[in-house]
């Protein structure tokens, strides 16, 4: 419009005349530049075609925007099987996930719009009022997925989609584990779970690649587990060697911790469980293993290590995956030069374990674990039937009740899954975390449980027990694992129970036990023959 209004400006009309002349640029069929110095003058034929194509993009853009408009409208009255509520790389691989899946899935964050159909739709975070837009797009979904928001807002989030969708399966991945798990019991509400990612990827890890398993295979006294890092995850696989990972045939476990903030840490645990060195051994360094820093000084380092006996695995699970390929690089050089038996090094990933490939023989040697694909998978968003093992497992104990006490209403541990306080569905978790160290210490060959998803099956007629001494031996160790939970939960012992100050008379060994709390351990060992031979 500028260059028409030069145009008829330099023959001589007004600027108002020139101004309503250069209208007819933007009108395609207008013959006024058809004849005279309107088709001669180069300026008046650049204004024309440019005017045309500034229609044609206004055109584009108001219908680009009319169809968000629509797309977003529509998400409040279409239903999506699926609904992912955050933002960021996880939120971002769900979405892809439920794609993959070919389920109708609503993306709300993403970091621009876009829609194919009605089916699959990826809206922007709301600038207000995220609660309300949660509530207005997730009233008709059959799964939600709150993953990537900060945890005090996915919390509020969660609430939210609760709320709005009561039959729907709702999964919140939060970063901090205890936060998590607190926040579990707080919404406590059937069809809920609040999980932790960094626990996620350590437990996923574990059925994979059991350390009890490597250890035994080594010929280790015990799991001597070194962590570099020890943020989220670090923290996570320190608490799954120490209670998930108890058998019968190795002693307590050593921890050796590298971290820059090792004296912190170190204290911020003790204080969340104090009662620490009853579980397990545990050296805090306070260092750095990576390409720019190594300290303290090797020597340092390897007499840190060389105190706690061979190392069975390494975990390193630092901030980023390029500082984690460095760090777990600079680690195997570093047993080379201290001379100790390198130990199988797990390295966790955000991306996938392609990253790897085709960076050289040493880093090939590494095991990935923890990238968002395999923690999606593990978290079982999509799922209807979440928790499978762990409701089997509760469906196991019910079905063994009488009659009578299956429907006692007085009976919390007894009700039906969906009925159960979150105390008591964790409870069937963890029972179930610690099958493969119960079948590795019954001596059934790991060929028919390592790395199986849910819950392993045992052939016909085979027994974890035969006589009563096997099963007093797995009693024992099944204490020694609730021990160890609680313990890392915070409790200690005391002579009367005082739930408040987390105090318990039974956190002694199991010989000191009296006969009736005996008996609730060899029941959890009589239901773990009978939920694996089922």
């Amino acid at each position: 419009m500028a260059i028409g209004v030069w145009g008829w400006r330099a023959h001589g009309f007004d600027l108002a005349d020139a101004l309503y002349r250069s209208l007819a640029l933007f009108e395609i069929n207008n013959d006024a530049y058809g004849s005279g110095f309107g088709l001669s003058d180069w300026r008046f034929r650049i204004g024309r075609w440019t005017g045309a194509g500034a229609v044609f993009s206004g055109l584009l853009a108001v219908a680009a925007l009319l169809r968000e408009h629509l797309a977003t409208a529509m998400a409040r009255w279409t239903k999506q099987s699926v609904v992912i509520i955050g933002q960021g790389s996880l939120a971002s691989t769900a979405f892809e996930a439920a794609r993959r899946a070919r389920r109708s899935v609503l993306w709300l964050g993403a970091p621009a719009f876009s829609a194919s159909g009605f089916s699959t739709m990826a809206l922007l975070w709301p600038a207000r009022n995220s609660s309300m837009a949660v509530r207005e797009r997730s009233r008709r979904a059959d799964h939600i997925l709150i993953a990537g928001a900060d945890d005090a807002e996915a919390l509020l989030l969660a609430r939210a989609a609760r709320d709005t969708s009561p039959s729907a399966y709702l999964t919140v991945l939060m970063r901090d584990v205890r936060l998590a798990e607190d926040a579990a019991a707080t919404l406590n509400r059937a069809r809920t779970r609040v999980l932790s990612s960094a626990a996620i990827a350590a437990r996923a890890l574990m059925v994979a690649e059991p350390p009890f398993l490597i250890a035994r295979g080594a010929g280790h006294p015990r799991i001597h587990a070194l962590i570099v890092g020890f943020g989220e995850v670090g923290q996570a696989i320190a608490r799954d060697v120490i209670v998930n990972c108890r058998t019968t045939y190795l002693a307590a476990p050593r921890l050796t911790v590298i971290d820059p903030a090792a004296s912190a840490l170190e204290s911020a645990w003790r204080v969340r469980a104090p009662e620490i060195d009853a579980c397990a051994e545990c050296a805090f360094v306070e260092g750095q293993v990576g390409a720019r820093a190594v300290r303290p000084t090797p020597g340092e380092i390897a007499a840190a290590l060389s105190g706690g006996g061979p190392i069975t695995a390494a975990y390193v699970c630092v901030g980023d995956d390029s500082g984690a390929l460095d760090a777990a690089a600079m680690l195997q050089a570093l047993f080379r030069w201290v001379s100790i038996a390198a130990p199988p090094i797990f390295v966790r990933l955000r991306e996938t374990s392609a990253v790897i490939s085709g960076v050289g023989p040493a880093l090939d040697t590494l095991i990935p674990f923890g990238d968002l694909d395999a923690l999606l998978v593990a978290s079982e968003f999509m799922s209807d039937r979440p928790d499978f093992a762990a409701r089997a497992y509760a469906d196991a104990y019910r079905s063994r009740l009488p009659r009578a006490r299956q429907d006692d209403a007085g009976n919390n541990s007894a009700r039906p899954w969906d009925s159960l306080d979150e105390t008591y569905r964790q409870a069937n978790r963890d029972a179930v975390a610690h099958i493969p160290a119960k079948l590795a210490s019954a001596g059934v060959d790991p060929a028919l449980w390592k790395g199986a998803p849910g819950l392993p099956r045992l052939p016909p007629g085979m027994r974890l027990f035969r006589t009563d001494a096997e099963l007093e031996r797995l009693a024992a160790l099944e204490h020694e694992r609730w021990m160890a939970q609680r313990r890392m939960d915070g409790w200690r012992y005391g002579p009367a129970r005082d739930d408040a100050l987390r105090l318990h008379p039974s956190l002694v060994p199991y010989e000191a036990l009296d006969p009736e709390t005996q008996e609730y351990d060899r029941v959890y060992v009589r239901q773990t023959q009978a939920i694996c031979e089922t």
